[in-house]
């Protein structure tokens, strides 16, 4: 039951930096629980992490494991729903978001969800009506397994292309769906739960007069967590590793798990490169928000180029001002070639370009 007095403030952040109010709070809630901040759908990305051959008690620790060392970009916020015995995993790009929420400073720092998750639940095939564009989904038991954003409507190309891409999963209407205008589900534990740091407060609220030894133990922990280094984050990494590996009976069901620690690896020696090379991360990630996949990549000395299916030529300039202002690029130039059907853009690396003369 869902009681209107403890919802929280509400507000959902759309890609332009604009922020609309989607509850004002509950009296209680305003006061008690931190805001919480909806991103919209098109600032996000989503997969599936399947942990079904992994012990029960580890599967939760493989997942944020994923999260941390798969995320595709820089630096990652993430987000984990149920989804069965196996997650679905959220991305964000915690310093995009960071820079478009610079003018709130001195307010309350939200809990930040996907809109997804803000959502009625479903079953089946389904498409939702955003703010702006359209999310075709795929539920089972009322859990996400599949999500796609685009910005125009679906029609029957995209729609086939977004079921062929989901595997044993149950026939799906050949027609795209009639979009939805879902309503904000304040029920929907995966974006209103209380957090910890919530019940903290309130806890601390009834045991005030005897309790602030026991705050002052809490608040020491939490500051220890929070000054981790990235160095100490790989040596975590790999005794969690360690530790769902001896867990497991079979060791293939870890191999992704090697994998991702050795992505890691990779990600932090690139990191400390300057190099065509080192940005090539960043342009897939960009592809890979937009639901594209490059044909062709080519490195060379000071630029960087990559080839896409002609059809990608609707979000062209959307992709060319992203990866301007991604801070690795400039003089991004996209050129068509009709007769194979291909588009390709080329840049320069902003690493590699000469550095500017002060003027006298």
């Amino acid at each position: 039951m869902q009681f209107d007095f403890l919802t929280p403030r509400v507000e959902r952040l759309s890609a332009d930096g604009a922020i609309d109010l989607v509850h004002p709070g509950g009296a209680v809630g305003r006061m008690m629980r931190r805001p919480v901040l909806l991103l919209a759908r098109d600032l996000c990305a989503f997969g599936l992490f399947q942990t079904a051959a992994l012990p029960r008690g580890r599967r939760r620790q493989a997942a944020n494991l994923h999260a941390r060392v798969a995320a595709p970009y820089v630096r990652s916020g993430s987000a984990l729903s149920k989804a069965g015995d196996d997650f679905g995993v959220w991305w964000w790009d915690a310093d995009g978001i960071d820079a478009l929420l610079a003018s709130r400073a001195g307010t309350a720092r939200p809990l930040i969800s996907p809109e997804t998750l803000a959502q009625p639940r479903g079953e089946g095939w389904r498409i939702a009506r955003l703010k702006l564009g359209y999310e075709a989904q795929l539920w089972r038991g009322k859990a996400l397994i599949a999500s796609a954003w685009r910005r125009e409507r679906y029609d029957l190309a995209a729609w086939s292309s977004f079921v062929r891409l989901q595997r044993a999963a149950e026939p799906a209407p050949e027609n795209p769906p009639a979009p939805s205008d879902l309503p904000i589900a304040f029920d929907n534990r995966d974006a209103f739960a209380l957090a910890p740091v919530e019940l903290t407060r309130e806890q601390l609220a009834l045991v005030v007069s005897g309790g602030a030894a026991f705050a002052s133990v809490c608040f020491g922990a939490f500051l220890l967590g929070q000054g981790q280094q990235i160095s100490r984050d790989t040596a975590q990494i790999e005794v969690e590793t360690a530790e769902i590996r001896a867990a497991t009976p079979r060791a293939a069901a870890v191999r992704n798990l090697d994998a991702s620690q050795k992505k890691l690896i990779a990600y932090r020696r690139i990191e400390e490169q300057t190099s065509p090379l080192s940005a090539a991360g960043a342009a897939i990630g960009i592809l890979a928000f937009h639901d594209l996949t490059p044909t062709s990549l080519n490195a060379e000395a000071e630029t960087l180029s990559f080839t896409l299916p002609y059809a990608a030529i609707d979000k062209i300039s959307l992709l060319v001002e992203e990866l301007e202002n991604s801070g690795y690029f400039h003089a991004v130039e996209p050129r068509t070639d009709g007769a194979a059907r291909t588009l390709t853009v080329e840049m320069k690396v902003r690493e590699a370009a000469p550095p500017l003369t002060p003027e006298l």
